[in-house]
């Protein structure tokens, strides 16, 4: 067990070999993807009272349009205007594995909003802001983060523009990094206030992700109960290689489990 508010150097370290090891003997990158929330859900625990520090873990992957399950092509072309061209490269941030303390938010397949956004819908900015801004820094999204919310304000939460990229720590990072909102409370990277932050008590929000192949990025966000330090949150970027490591260890065609 790690404490989140203690999270050494030694601890990363032996966390980083854990989730290179969850690659072993897997069948798809869901199997991976879903061992690695699990881990980390287990995991990680506030110092307090022993409980565990994360009220949510989920995982997302850019997908094309034409690879995804027959549902949730079904569910992108529910959020899509009458007028918006649905192409089949359409690249769309998809849940992959999810879990909490809550049962529903351990099955991807109950995600009433996440399960899969086009990366160039104003959605991904509205809903997911930190992971918009992630792949604005990898450079494989289709329109301009910065472009949406300041001519679109009503899109971006609470109506404010958000346009400070403080939020992914390493600006000159290109292949892997970390994100992190220190005070989740009120601010405008998190979506769902009221319905999510507030009533179960999300402190920080913090994730990490990093470039799969050319045009696929992988995206792990943590909502913890307890507030995180930036110098704790700095440690997670070794886990983006060793979940990338990890999810390597299956042919990248092997996306989703077979019913």
């Amino acid at each position: 067990m790690f404490s989140i508010e203690t999270f050494s150097l030694q601890e990363m370290t032996e966390l980083s070999g854990e989730l290179r090891e969850l690659g072993a003997g897997a069948r798809t990158q869901e199997e991976i993807a879903d061992r690695i929330v699990n881990n980390l859900y287990e995991d990680f625990t506030v110092s307090k009272d022993g409980e565990k520090a994360f009220v949510l873990v989920r995982f997302f992957v850019s997908l094309p349009y034409k690879d995804l399950e027959s549902p949730l092509k079904r569910f992108v072309e529910s959020r899509r205007g009458e007028h918006e061209e649905l192409r089949p490269d359409t690249r769309c941030l998809t849940l992959l594995a999810t879990c909490g303390q809550k049962e529903q938010w351990c099955d991807r397949t109950k995600s009433r909003e996440h399960r899969a956004i086009p990366i160039d819908s104003p959605d991904l900015a509205t809903e997911l802001p930190m992971v918009a801004l992630l792949c604005k820094q990898f450079g494989i999204e289709s329109n301009s983060f910065a472009d949406v919310v300041l001519t679109h304000p009503e899109r971006s939460s609470h109506g404010v523009a958000i346009v400070d990229s403080n939020v992914v720590m390493d600006q000159d990072q290109a292949t892997f990094n970390v994100f992190f909102v220190p005070d989740a409370l009120n601010s405008p990277y998190i979506y769902a206030q009221e319905e999510f932050v507030k009533p179960y008590g999300v402190k920080s929000v913090l994730g990490y992700g990093g470039i799969l192949s050319a045009g696929q990025i992988f995206a792990v966000i943590m909502f913890s109960r307890s507030s995180i330090k930036r110098e704790v949150a700095q440690r997670f970027k070794p886990l983006a290689l060793a979940t990338k490591n990890a999810l390597l260890q299956v042919p990248q065609d092997k996306i989703f489990d077979l019913p």
